[in-house]
């Protein structure tokens, strides 16, 4: 075979022998003038040269500088869609980044597209004519070879039952053998099947019932709740040797829904999807559809009958070519092959196929709008719910303060407390006729010098807290934690509130102290004076009885004498220690009191900050996630 010339090359000839050729046009004065020789001109030629050598020089330096090569779109997207899956799990599908992930590592041009056939089953369709059934014959309309006989691939597709969901290879022998991600130990029954026209797709389809979606999509209103239920279809399967049902997500890029008659089409009708979407189409069959009555319909009308019927016919005979034209017009299922085709097949061998652009852009979309709800919301609370860093210092400052107050008011008052008047109406030698008052003078005085400023000012810093914006919950007040339980308490003065808007460790303590401490002095004061009395009274009945004994008045009064001072003796020694342990254990109990309150809202205040800072951590989080975000857009303009 003769060599061929590029019509570039015949040009470029043409033209340089059409100049050597055209002969010169000189005007008159100038064909009188001396033309210069060939040597003339390579001797001052010769002569330029050194002069413009630098500038050559110069000019071969800059156009061999080294420059960065661009970096690869697929791998930088790849990157970005890791990066989202370590970083951001909470706001992005992570069965539809893997399947991203796992196109992108194919070849631009041959990825595997999944394509899930979802037949919405209506709960008053018959059994004999429902939406799955009509979804199997509908895929084996859009296979099937009509050039060739029933294959076997087409009976196993009839005997299958929806109820389990079946996976359908398009391909030619010996292709790829990637499986849809399933758990290790499951086994999805899968049919190859090998078609003319899209063998070289590596096409995968999941055929199931979407009777449990359905419900579900129609009580959600929003169109990306249900975009999403579709495009990531959950597949149930009983687990081998247990019995158990086990759910997974199972991702694809494109789904047809199929339903069957007036009831399917007013249940596809009724999902707000499918205007403008080029990820989700839907098929709805009818006996004999009218183009008039669906054109303007967001379905495919077909005829499963009329397909079947035109195909048997031309498979039994090519004579028939004419009747299985009339009935595959008829039927409308090209219109499913061409969509199959148009989803499958690149236009361009070396480009991204449309539907694995359309899963990253949506995985983008979705993400980027998950982040900015997110954002959007710690930023209001931030602005209205947060606390300022300087309302925390104040606070923080405030409960110092009043830390030290309470120290200084426990110290001062209980001091003038245990050395005023009427606790000194409670000495050894009162008891006798003052026995009776030391629970009511008891009461009194914790009642009026047991922290009642430290209480108050409290309950104003509680207010100061609630006033900044510090709340927890539900509730417009943060929560308090309670003191902590002695042995059990069954009165019913004594009660600890889960939740309160101030603490309340000084008023328990003090009840405590009321209800608990001080029955139990007044109780040991009356045992003390029966026990003194009745020492006394034994002891002048024994020194009256060794007066009747012979024995002298000295001898006598001395017995009466012994026994009295040893029971007054007694008397003070127990009494002083008692009320000495008592003003111990009131001034140790409310040192325990104020660390306690102290603590509960230095704890309410510590959470605040935390949760400032959790939420301003989240919102650099959300930050960085955005810039992956964008960093994956980038990437994805890029792409070819």
């Amino acid at each position: 075979m003769p060599p061929t010339l590029a019509l570039r090359q015949v040009l470029s000839r043409g033209r340089a022998l059409g100049q050597s050729s055209r002969p010169s046009s000189v005007c008159l004065f100038c064909s009188f003038t001396k033309r210069p020789s060939p040597s003339s001109l390579l001797r001052s030629r010769r002569k330029q040269a050194p002069l413009n050598s630098n500038a050559q020089r110069h000019e071969s330096t800059d156009a061999t500088e080294p420059t960065e090569p661009p970096s690869n779109p697929r791998v930088d997207l790849d990157t970005a869609l890791a990066d989202l899956q370590a970083h951001a799990p909470n706001y992005v599908n992570l069965a539809r980044v893997r399947l991203a992930r796992r196109n992108l590592s194919q070849p631009p041009g041959h990825e595997s597209i999944r394509v899930a056939l979802l037949g919405l089953r209506d709960a008053a369709s018959s059994p004999s004519r429902d939406s799955g059934t009509t979804a199997k014959k509908l895929l084996r309309l859009a296979l099937a070879d009509p050039l060739r006989s029933a294959e076997e691939w087409e009976a196993r597709l009839e005997e299958h039952d929806l109820s389990q969901p079946l996976i359908v290879r398009v391909g030619a022998a010996g292709g790829q053998e990637e499986t849809l991600a399933m758990a290790k130990g499951h086994v999805i029954p899968e049919i190859r099947v090998s078609s003319p026209v899209l063998d070289g797709g590596n096409l995968e389809i999941l055929v199931m019932e979407a009777d449990s979606l359905a419900g579900a999509m129609m009580q959600e209103s929003e169109p990306q709740v249900v975009e999403d239920a579709i495009l990531g279809p959950t597949v149930e399967f009983a687990t081998p040797g247990t019995g158990r049902s086990t759910s997974i997500s199972a991702p694809v890029h494109v789904a047809l829904v199929v339903g069957d008659g007036v009831l399917g089409a007013a249940s596809i009708i009724g999902l707000p999807i499918f205007e403008g979407s080029e990820t989700i189409a839907a098929a709805v069959n009818f006996k004999q559809p009218s183009p008039e009555d669906v054109a303007n319909c967001p379905f495919f009308g077909v005829s499963i009958e009329a397909g079947s019927e035109g195909l048997d016919l031309f498979r039994a005979s090519v004579g028939n070519a004419m009747e299985y034209e009339t009935l595959w017009t008829k039927s409308n299922v090209g219109h499913i092959s061409e969509w199959l085709r148009a989803n499958v097949l690149a236009n361009d061998e070396a480009r991204t196929k449309a539907p694995v652009r359309n899963l990253i852009a949506s995985l983008l979309r979705d993400t980027s709008a998950a982040v900015q709800a997110e954002e959007a919301r710690d930023m209001s609370l931030l602005l209205t719910g947060g606390v300022s860093p300087q309302a925390i210092a104040r606070l923080n400052q405030g409960l110092s303060e009043w830390a030290q107050n309470a120290h200084e008011e426990l110290q001062q008052r209980l001091e003038i407390a245990f050395t005023g008047r009427s606790w000194r109406k409670l000495g050894w030698w009162k008891l006798f006729w003052r026995a009776d008052d030391v629970g009511m003078l008891s009461s009194e005085m914790l009642a009026q010098r047991f922290l009642p400023k430290a209480e108050r000012d409290i309950i104003y810093l509680s207010g100061r807290v609630q006033e900044a914006g510090v709340a927890e919950g539900h509730t417009d007040h943060p929560f308090y934690s309670g003191p902590a339980l002695p042995p059990p308490i069954k009165s019913k003065a004594v009660v600890v509130h889960s939740e309160v808007k101030w603490p309340i460790h000084i008023t328990f303590t003090r009840t405590y102290l009321q209800e608990k401490t001080v029955p139990a002095l007044q109780a040991l004061a009356q045992k003390l004076v029966l026990q003194s009395s009745s020492g006394v009274a034994l002891t002048t009945a024994l020194g009256g009885l060794t007066y009747l004994s012979a024995f002298g008045a000295y001898e006598s009064g001395a017995v009466a004498a012994l026994g009295l001072v040893w029971s007054l003796g007694r008397l003070q020694r127990k009494w002083e220690a008692a009320r000495d342990f008592w003003e111990s254990e009131v001034r140790e109990e409310g040192r325990k009191a104020i660390r306690a309150t102290e603590a509960s809202v230095a704890e309410v205040l510590d959470r605040a900050t935390k949760s400032q800072d959790s939420r301003t951590e989240q919102l650099d989080e959300l930050r960085r996630t955005r810039d992956i975000i964008q960093r994956g857009e980038e990437a994805l303009a890029r792409l070819k």
